[in-house]
């Protein structure tokens, strides 16, 4: 690459990144995208790690709330265009395997999920319709809210503390993921199932002011579906590069960004590990996490000391996985019957205090012992992913990121974890999923994460607790949550800003704060709620 300069710098080349530059590049900016890996999309992409022609989605895998995304949707056709081919799940969506009865399927069809639910207890077939029903009231607030920069967390209560309904409203959102579902379902089953999908994004139990998850969570996955890029989750990152790309920018991969090269108080550039300089004419942008960025990458002295404390104290939290890749033979076989089998993921989850007795034992740094799992097997709607029959499969579950005797994962432990205590789990709730069919298999664990992902610190995988003082107005720090680092022309971008962790391109969300400031896009002043 020559010394050319351009208009804007993007610093990782992970889908949200990407996403960034690709609005950027549409509004006729000149872009490059730094990345350190061979590969792009950060944790959205894919690998064959177990045999040729077996596609491994490593991290992230189902696309949903990113079909929310106002400018992602308007790029999409163009995408399209450049090798993006999105399979949706139009019937079957996720099943959640049970020993007792036939267990619980959702579908994209809200009243055939109620009808699963009721199974085991009409009223909470009936309570989980109602909370649907809900979401009509507060879904264009839901997408606003998402997909622009956070709002004050006073603005919302000051709407809602004016009625009974809004004060109670406010109450529910402050409960914790146990508490809510306590108090809204009534049947264990159907408890464990609704709290089961409440800790997808590492949320903890007991966890207070959580409860206002499950008012977008239950609807959603009936109003906006289930999707996967055809070929991999990584069809998603690569076709954003080359809609970059053809609008004259740059997407540079095993370009590893060692310096964000700061003069007077403003951001000029960076520089790469090879020893060379490139300069930004107008902005450089950091999808890189908070302390890489601002710890590694920037020298102390163009720093506050307080500042650099809060980065100090931002928490990435203690929750890793332990994840199985398998390459299969045949597709796993759920002993609750044929469509338990047709759905490509599943939620496999004990008693309510099953995930207590889990989340306790992670929290004495404890392997768990008899650990719920994911599992999903995308060759089912995507056999392009695995050779002419065969499939893939994803098996996880969370984990401490560091052991009791404070000691780190390693392959011989995580191997020893998934043949022992996981894979037990999955065979008592299938009837074929013996050693003779699995052709192959990559096991990742903390210490192999972070090394693929510099921004999976310590091996967790949300960009940052999800904490009340890390999320919303407060992410990544109070007074910078309008993705404006202190350093002028220095934006951020990433997990470790609003709306968080998950497949949303919220890269676009900075973008237009940047179009904004350099007078390129006008100024949004509604308040949605």
């Amino acid at each position: 690459m020559t010394n050319q300069d351009f208009d804007v710098i993007i610093a990782g080349g992970g889908h949200n990144g990407l996403a960034c530059g690709a609005v950027l590049a549409r509004e006729g900016m000149s872009v490059l995208v730094a990345e350190r890996n061979p590969w792009l999309g950060g944790c959205v992409t894919t690998r064959e790690v177990t045999l040729p022609g077996f596609k491994h989605d490593m991290y992230g895998s189902s696309h949903v709330w990113i079909h929310l995304n106002p400018d992602y949707k308007e790029m999409l056709p163009e995408l399209e265009q450049y090798g993006l081919e999105y399979i949706w799940s139009e019937d079957l969506i996720t099943g959640h395997p049970n020993h007792e009865g036939p267990g619980i399927i959702v579908y994209k069809d809200v009243d055939k999920t109620c009808e699963s639910i009721a199974q085991y207890s009409p009223e909470d077939a009936r309570r989980y319709r109602e909370v649907y029903d809900g979401f009509i009231e507060i879904k264009d607030g839901v997408v606003s809210n998402l997909f622009n920069s956070p709002q004050p967390p006073s603005l919302m209560t000051s709407v809602m503390e004016n009625s009974e309904a809004g004060l109670e409203m406010l109450r529910n959102y402050q409960l914790s993921p146990k508490a809510w579902v306590k108090e809204n379902f009534e049947h264990p089953i159907v408890q464990s199932f609704i709290l089961g999908w409440a800790m997808a994004p590492q949320n903890w139990p007991f966890q207070e002011g959580v409860g206002q998850s499950f008012y977008v969570m239950i609807p959603a996955i009936h109003y906006f579906g289930e999707s996967i890029p055809k070929g991999g989750t990584i069809e998603m990152p690569n076709a954003l590069a080359r809609y970059i790309e053809a609008r004259g920018g740059t997407v540079m991969t095993e370009s590893t960004v060692t310096k964000f090269i700061v003069a007077d108080g403003e951001c000029k550039g960076i520089q790469l590990e090879d020893g060379q300089e490139v300069t930004a004419k107008q902005a450089v942008v950091t999808s890189l996490d908070p302390k890489q960025t601002f710890l590694r990458c920037i020298e102390p002295q163009h720093l506050t000391p307080k500042f650099r404390r809060m980065v100090e104290n931002f928490s990435f939290g203690k929750v890793s996985i332990v994840r199985a890749h398998y390459a299969l033979n045949e597709l796993p076989q759920f002993k609750n019957g044929e469509e338990m089998s047709y759905t490509a993921f599943q939620r496999i989850f004990g008693s309510m205090e099953d995930i207590e007795i889990q989340y306790a034992e992670m929290g004495r740094n404890v392997p768990p012992s008899n650990p719920f799992l994911w599992t999903a097997a995308w060759t089912l709607h995507d056999p392009s992913r695995a050779p002419d029959g065969k499939h893939t499969l994803i098996m996880d579950t969370f984990v401490s990121n560091r052991l009791q005797d404070g000691s780190r994962w390693t392959d011989e432990l995580a191997k020893e974890y998934v043949d022992e205590v996981m894979l037990p789990v999955l065979q008592r709730h299938t009837t074929n999923m013996s050693r003779e069919n699995i052709l192959a298999e990559y096991i990742d664990h903390a210490e192999k994460l972070e090394r693929d992902n510099w921004s999976l610190v310590d091996g967790t995988t949300t960009g940052g607790e999800r904490t009340q003082a890390q999320m919303g107005y407060f992410r990544p720090f109070p007074g910078y949550a309008q993705y404006r680092s202190p350093i002028k022309n220095l934006w951020m971008t990433g997990p470790s800003t609003h709306p968080g962790n998950g497949i949303t391109a919220m890269g676009t969300v900075t973008a237009n704060e940047m179009l904004r400031s350099f007078g390129m896009k006008e100024e949004d002043d509604e308040f949605d709620f």
